[in-house]
C-alpha cells in the first residue's frame, strides 16, 4: 500500500507541476478531473481493503464512490476527447480513430457499471 501511495503522489505531483506550466482553463479543468478520480479511486481502494467483505463491496456507499469516480473519469474522457480532435496533435486519421475507439471503449464501459450496480441492487431488494 506505501508503494501505491508514493506513486500515486508522484503521478499527482506530475499532474499539478504540468498544471503549473501549462494554466490554461482547459488544462486545469482536465487535470483536476483526473486528479479527482485518481484520489477517488484510491479512498475506495483503502475503503476495501480494510476489512475486505462481500457485504462492503455490494453497500450503497461502494456502488455510489464507484458511480461518482466513473462519472468524473467519462466527463474528463469526453472532456479531452472534445479538446484533442480539433488539436494539431491530432493531425494522423489513425490518431482520431483511436480517441474515437477509446471514448466508445470508455461510455460502454460506463452503461456496464451502471448495468452492473442496477442488476445487484434489484437482486439485493428481492
Amino acid at each position: 500500500m506505501a508503494a501505491l501511495t508514493f506513486a500515486l503522489g508522484a503521478a499527482i505531483t506530475r499532474l499539478i507541476w504540468e498544471g503549473i506550466v501549462n494554466p490554461s482553463a482547459g488544462t486545469l479543468t482536465l487535470i483536476s478531473l483526473v486528479i479527482l478520480v485518481i484520489l477517488g479511486g484510491y479512498a475506495l481502494f483503502i475503503y476495501l481493503t480494510t476489512k475486505p467483505s462481500r457485504e462492503k463491496l455490494k453497500s450503497l456507499p461502494v456502488v455510489i464512490g464507484v458511480t461518482v469516480i466513473a462519472t468524473v473519469a467519462l466527463i474528463g474522457t469526453v472532456f479531452h476527447f472534445t479538446r484533442f480532435i480539433p488539436s494539431p496533435e491530432a493531425a494522423a486519421p489513425l490518431s482520431k480513430v483511436i480517441a474515437t475507439l477509446l471514448l466508445l471503449a470508455a461510455v460502454s464501459s460506463y452503461f456496464l457499471i451502471l448495468w452492473g450496480f442496477w442488476s445487484i441492487r434489484k437482486a439485493k431488494e428481492s
